[in-house]
């Protein structure tokens, strides 16, 4: 389509669209005020100044244009007082919304405020060329009140319209189902009654306490849904006040609680934005170090390895360099037996350095971990501790699925099982003892339990093993508790992160 041509029907429809809406708007605003020109300040004044606010500032000469078009057609059919004055406030609102224009696409709580600061200025600004009339007050209040009740409004509009992905209208997405939200619709309907009924419902004796009652929708929909469930439930409660029938004796009253729930909504929303904003900015923090937590474990595990690798190489050929040059003193010194006794003692002294060795190996990296699956590498080194040749009965019930761990989660479990059978065996005195591993929805379950006699009573304190893994634990995003009501109990539980 013509570029001109698509601009000049979005300039035609937002004409008659707004000017239907002003209208309607201005209708019901003469039901709540005495005089035509004051009702244009009401809710009329609050739509143009929320739109001039939210839409770019090609359409700014639009929306004034259609308002002193009806202006003056209501000057000839109501006789309608001082166009002047409203038409020179119309122009200098255009101030306060060009200065904030900038934060127009901004979503966050400075956003709520910066508009919030912008209607108050531009409802000075609008009450400005009224000064020195005798009702000067009444339009400042009637500025406020629309602005702050209705502009919040066509925020949430706005927002909603602009973030939603909208595509074409074809077959494809005629056949798709209508997503009504009913959820969210309930909850809207919901607090809506809640907030007629408090302006219908209450005995008399008790209407002096109905604002206090209709800040509990504001509370609960800002709380569920931040600052569009507060400005939502701001316009439902704007709504129920105009529906009741206490405000006719008393019009003041009506717009001071409007100004009162608008400002509320308002400022609970922005309190509400600001803290949601902390929020995702301390769980995207956390989630970051704990990335950088588990990249440490896994680079401490890589180290681990290549230092055992090192010393596989260097003291295996230097032992076995040993015990070869030993076994050549011993045939040679076949007359002297000192000798071929030092000789053996060599052999016997390289052999315990090699065991030794060995040892630091599996702490420094587990050679099962290269070879087998997590529940083979655990099985086996249950075999290699002998459980059954020590007294302890054991049963190993392993439920989790090795494909969706990180090497960083295999390493640490494959740990924690290590430290907790080497406690069992060195310290429970046990005769049975149990590990279990299985998946529960996103969390990996680790538990090692035995019947031995726990941690001495008083002690309440860790080795530096179980300390260990409760900080490699930690550092994964997951908790390790220890339990010794009957023999020992660890608990580990991780977050399941998908590969």
């Amino acid at each position: 389509m013509n570029p001109f041509l698509s601009r000049l029907i979005s300039v035609v429809a937002c004409f008659f669209i707004f000017s239907a809406a002003w209208f309607c708007l201005w209708s019901i605003s003469l039901h709540l005020v005495e005089r035509p020109e004051l009702a244009v300040l009401l809710f009329p004044f609050g739509l143009r100044l929320g739109l001039t606010l939210q839409c770019p500032r090609g359409y700014w000469p639009v929306l004034l244009g259609a308002e002193g078009i009806l202006l003056l057609w209501l000057a000839k059919q109501v006789g309608l007082a001082h166009v002047p004055l409203l038409m020179i406030g119309s122009v200098l609102t255009l101030l306060p919304a060009a200065l904030i224009s900038r934060y127009r696409h901004q979503r966050d709580w400075r956003t709520l405020l910066h508009q919030g600061g912008a209607l108050i200025a531009a409802a000075l600004l609008q009450s400005l060329p009224w000064l020195g009339q005798t009702d000067t007050l009444t339009v400042l209040l009637l500025t406020l009140t629309g602005g702050l009740t209705l502009a919040p409004t066509c925020l949430v509009i706005w927002h909603y319209l602009t973030s939603t992905v909208w595509q074409p209208l074809g077959p494809a997405l005629v056949s798709q189902p209508v997503n009504w939200r009913a959820r969210h619709l309930i909850w809207y309907l919901l607090l809506f009654v809640v907030s007629l009924w408090l302006q219908l419902g209450l005995p008399a004796e008790l209407s002096r306490f109905t604002p206090f009652c209709l800040a509990l929708p504001i509370i609960a929909l800002a709380w569920h849904y931040g600052w569009q469930g507060a400005l939502i439930a701001t316009l439902m409660n704007a709504i129920a006040l105009i529906a009741s029938q206490t405000w006719h004796d008393h019009p003041v009253d009506l717009l001071l609680s409007l100004l009162a729930q608008s400002l509320t909504g308002l400022l609970l929303g922005a309190g509400i934005q600001r803290l949601r904003e902390l929020n995702q900015s301390l769980q995207n923090e956390l989630a970051r170090n704990r990335r950088l937590a588990e990249r440490l474990v896994e680079t401490e595990e890589s180290v681990r390895q290549e230092v055992a690798r090192e010393l596989h190489d260097d003291i295996g050929q230097t032992i076995t360099a040993i015990r070869t040059q030993a076994g050549i003193v011993q045939r040679l010194a076949l007359e002297n037996g000192g000798v071929k006794q030092s000789g053996a003692h060599i052999e016997q002294l390289s052999l315990g350095v090699y065991d030794s060795v060995r040892r630091l190996l599996g702490r420094l990296r587990p050679r099962q971990l290269d070879d087998l699956s997590l529940e083979q590498a655990v099985r086996s080194m249950m075999r290699e501790m002998e459980l059954e040749s020590r007294g302890i009965v054991s049963h190993l019930d392993w439920k989790i699925e090795e494909a969706l761990l990180s090497e960083g989660q295999r390493v640490t479990l494959f740990r924690v099982c290590q430290e907790g059978l080497n406690n069992i065996v060195k310290h429970a005195s046990a005769t049975a003892m149990a590990l279990k591993g299985w998946q529960q929805k996103d969390r990996l379950m680790l538990v090692i339990e035995d019947d031995g006699c726990g941690l001495p009573p008083g002690s309440g304190q860790e080795g530096f093993g179980l300390a260990g893994m409760r900080e490699r634990v930690t550092a994964l995003g997951g908790t390790l508790t220890l339990s010794c009501t009957h023999g020992t109990r660890v608990s580990v539980n991780l977050p399941l992160r998908y590969l």
